[in-house]
């Protein structure tokens, strides 16, 4: 039997679907992921298509951070995981996708070749230590790769709004060689004397390779350092001529001060899990240039 439907009608049910699409295409895309930078990324190239959730607070540490029973619930809703490589995913990520097999894990560190974790080696200053370096949000270089994902990753995900995502990605390119350019320049215009610098926790490889630096760093393979490791870094501060330790916000200062008191110096903060990518980046190179000059 052949069914004919009246002109209103086509009218109607053409009518809801254009409603049905409309609502589909305003829903935004769940995101989760595991660091404060990430969250611009995503935003950066995603605009009004995607909402973001951030599981590491920007005070805590993604090494031994566990994530709250709120932010579980959320995750159960999430449709995408940019995953980056913290010891955080490695802990939980199969937890969460346990929890929610339709989320899809998306491995926005494909292509890059990390480098391994850095300890303290008292001839040198530096040496390689066990593990691989997950910071791969402070290289300007390694960020266009882990955008580039991110970017592919939506449009797989939604690709109605394929252009969008295409635009947000050459926003956030361009935003990404300003901040290098800016940086590099910097080292330009100020020579520095120094290029080796002490922080706590090993958390600028990336940064210190991308601008001919070398990060020295107290901790060892995450435990603070004893008293024979103390001296050693006094020792290496003074023959180097070294008056500011670095420690990021989410760490103790009190290896750091021990330190900083030996050597008549200070303590200068600086953050890699700042939210604002650009602004977190300028401010490392700033704290830096200022104390290598």
């Amino acid at each position: 039997m052949r069914i004919f439907f009246a002109p209103f009608q086509i009218a109607l049910l053409l009518a809801l679907n254009l409603a049905a699409s409309s609502v589909w295409a305003a829903s935004p895309i769940d995101v989760a992921v595991s660091i404060p930078p990430q969250k611009y990324f995503v935003q950066m190239i995603g605009g009004d298509h995607v909402t973001v959730e951030v599981l590491v607070p920007a005070n805590a540490e993604p090494e031994t951070y566990e994530p709250t029973p709120r932010q579980i619930a959320r995750l159960s809703k999430a449709d995408l995981y940019m995953e980056i490589g913290v010891p955080l995913e490695r802990a939980w990520l199969k937890r969460f996708t346990a929890a929610n097999p339709k989320m899809v894990v998306v491995n926005t560190a494909r292509g890059i070749e990390r480098m391994p974790m850095l300890r303290h080696d008292h001839d040198h200053g530096a040496a390689k230590g066990p593990g691989l370096d997950p910071h791969i949000w402070l290289s300007p270089v390694l960020v266009r790769i882990q955008a580039m994902n991110i970017r592919d990753a939506l449009i797989k995900a939604d690709p109605a709004h394929a252009a969008d995502y295409l635009q947000g990605y050459a926003k956030l390119a361009q935003k990404i060689d300003q901040v290098d350019g800016d940086i590099l320049q910097s080292l330009v215009d100020h020579p520095l004397k120094q290029t080796r610098f002490i922080v706590f926790h090993p958390a600028f490889g990336y940064f210190a390779a991308a601008y001919g630096l070398t990060q020295v760093p107290i901790e060892i393979e995450g435990k603070e350092p004893g008293p024979r490791q103390l001296g050693e870094l006094i020792t290496f501060a003074k023959n180097n001529n070294i008056k500011v330790v670095f420690i990021e916000p989410q760490f103790a200062q009190k290896a750091a001060k021990t330190i900083a008191d030996s050597i008549n110096g200070e303590v200068v903060t600086i953050d890699p899990l700042q939210e604002d990518w650009p602004a977190g980046m300028e401010a490392i190179a700033t704290a830096l240039n200022k104390a290598l000059r």
